[in-house]
């Protein structure tokens, strides 16, 4: 209990955001003010068996002001302050302990005295160094002036042996103090190159997968187009064998780019309406869809939202579902992951919601750790919850995580703008204007908008629909299926992720903002060779309604547009 006591006194003010360097100046800091806490006490009780009244009355006002200014100002947020204030009053604590007899030899004072240097410069660095500088210069005043009585007084011969160790005592602090910033810059420079290797490491394996996924898809759907009942038991032969060695190198492909640590897309905040439970019903659909989550999830919410809300819902989106994937790993099997929600602020136009995940573990201390890690920079890059990290700290938000009992709770806040126009319609409230649902189209009558900036890749997708699909229209890049959107009425995009002036992401937000204001919904396939860690998840969180990586077959293609259209 005492240990914990003392833990929490030493990380009081402590924020995991803040560089490692300035945590452990705060911890030292709240250690120095532990022990000068410890001196005065003792102080005063060495000034009371002396019968110094003076020295108590001064030490208790300096043990006063010292826990008065720990808790109106500490470490935590105003550190300069809180150092330069602690080492003067260590200062003028050492000066009592140097004028007056408090029982304590004279060897034990100057020995505080000569570590006095060493704990300045590791409180407030080179700057700590002046306060030992006027300590030093007050007692060689005091040490010099006739006549003035002191508890500790050195001759002319042990004086200058005294004061000439103080100075080198200065020096190996001030020498101590420029190879620790040298070593942090060091570090720095060391993370900043490593970070960098690493990002073109991503960089360069991404587009080797998307360049050979490409590749690979149009390959296997030239197999698909070519081989029917035409051709010669030979020439079927020759294609089978042409399939299984694509389908090797399929293989070899995925490989390869297990390796590849990307970090998370890019891609532009979009600020629309949006309906909270919608936004997490999506976050759970995504989830359920894909195959590296097998659990349930359930939602409590106690926030009371009337309102739409105004903000990035893709935002949204991509933390709940990178904060839930990067949990599993912990979860005990056949238990749920709890989502609370629950208001920390909120005005008449503004909220501030908490969202917290809890989760049944035995490895609490190993979600701790790696959470830590995050907030230091240490942890693996690319992993979904290194990517809920990143779009936090975008956000100017951070996660944070904590043991309960046989779990662990992961929690972070977001800010939104409530929107007056638009009420929340619950589930069990009877709207009268409610939108009739769609008819569902046969694909052969179904208009299709095809956005691919590669002409042979749009003349296979071509190749492969011409039979079922009467209507394909095809755009080169983002932009130009964005105009065809606003001028012609289509059933269903065929979206890739990697165009020039406007990439499908952007692409499919935009669209999604216009349909927003409207009462229809286009589905979007993404058809991307972007396979790696995070792609499909950002691709669902910025709107899409299905996902396609390459290589595909066109039987697959065709099941998930019907799905859609149907």
């Amino acid at each position: 209990m005492f240990l914990q006591f003392v833990q929490k006194i030493i990380s009081f003010g402590v924020d995991e955001r803040m560089e490692q360097a300035v945590v452990n100046r705060i911890r030292r800091l709240n250690v120095f003010y532990l022990i000068l806490f410890v001196m005065l006490i003792i102080s005063i009780l060495f000034s009371s068996i002396s019968g110094i009244r003076e020295l108590i009355m001064v030490n208790s006002i300096f043990l006063t002001t010292e826990v008065a200014m720990y808790i109106f100002f500490p470490p935590g947020r105003r550190a300069n302050l809180s150092s330069i204030f602690v080492l003067s009053l260590t200062a003028f604590l050492f000066l009592n302990g140097y004028l007056f007899n408090m029982g304590v030899s004279a060897t034990l004072v100057l020995a505080f005295f000569l570590l006095f240097p060493l704990a300045a410069v590791s409180v407030n660095g080179r700057h700590g160094i002046y306060v030992a500088i006027l300590l030093g210069t007050a007692t060689v005043i005091l040490n010099s002036i006739p006549g003035v009585e002191t508890s500790v007084h050195l001759d002319l011969f042990n004086g200058l042996v005294f004061f000439t160790m103080y100075v080198i005592v200065i020096l190996i602090a001030l020498f101590i103090e420029r190879s620790n910033r040298e070593l942090l810059t060091n570090l720095k420079d060391s993370r900043n190159q490593a970070e960098s290797a690493m990002v073109k490491k991503d960089e360069f394996i991404s587009k080797l997968s998307h360049k050979l996924r490409t590749s690979l898809s149009n390959i296997t759907l030239i197999n698909n187009l070519v081989h029917d009942e035409r051709l010669s038991s030979e020439q079927k032969e020759l294609m089978e064998t042409l399939k299984a060695s694509t389908n090797n190198l399929i293989d070899d492909v995925n490989n390869i780019v297990e390796i590849a640590s990307p970090g998370t897309v890019d891609y532009k905040r979009s600020i629309i309406s949006f309906d909270l439970a919608s936004v997490l019903e999506k976050a759970v659909s995504i989830l359920k869809s894909g195959e590296s989550f097998r659990g349930d999830i359930s939602i409590h919410r106690s926030d009371n939202l009337d309102h739409f809300l105004i903000g990035d819902p893709s935002l949204l989106r991509s933390l709940a579902v990178n904060v839930i994937k990067g949990l599993e790993k912990y979860r005990m099997e056949n238990t749920p992951v709890e989502l609370h929600i629950h208001t920390l602020r909120e005005t008449p136009s503004q909220v501030r919601l908490k969202f917290t995940f809890r989760i049944e573990s035995l490895r609490a201390n190993a979600l701790l750790a790696q959470i830590r890690s995050l907030h230091q920079g240490d942890a693996q890059h690319g992993s979904s919850m290194a990517i809920a990290h990143n779009l936090l700290v975008d956000s100017e938000s951070k996660i944070a995580a904590e043991s309960e009992g046989q779990g662990a709770i992961v929690s972070f806040f977001q800010d939104f703008t409530k929107d007056p126009t638009k009420l929340v319609v619950e589930p069990d409230t009877v709207v009268v204007d409610q939108k009739p649902r769609k008819p569902g189209i046969e694909l052969k009558d179904a208009k299709i908008l095809l956005a691919e900036d590669n002409v042979i890749n749009q003349k296979i997708v071509l190749l492969s629909l011409q039979k079922m699909v009467r209507q394909i229209d095809v755009a080169t890049n983002g932009k130009e299926a964005l105009e065809l959107f606003g001028v012609k009425q289509y059933d269903l995009i065929l979206m890739d992720i990697m165009m020039p002036v406007m990439d499908g992401i952007t692409a499919t937000k935009k669209i999604r903002e216009i349909e927003a204001t409207g009462e229809h919904h286009i589905p979007i396939i993404a058809v991307t060779a972007n396979a790696l860690a995070g792609d499909r998840e950002n691709c669902l969180a910025a709107g899409v309604d299905d996902y396609i990586a390459k290589p595909f077959t066109a039987e697959l293609m065709i099941t998930k547009m019907r799905n859609l259209l149907a």
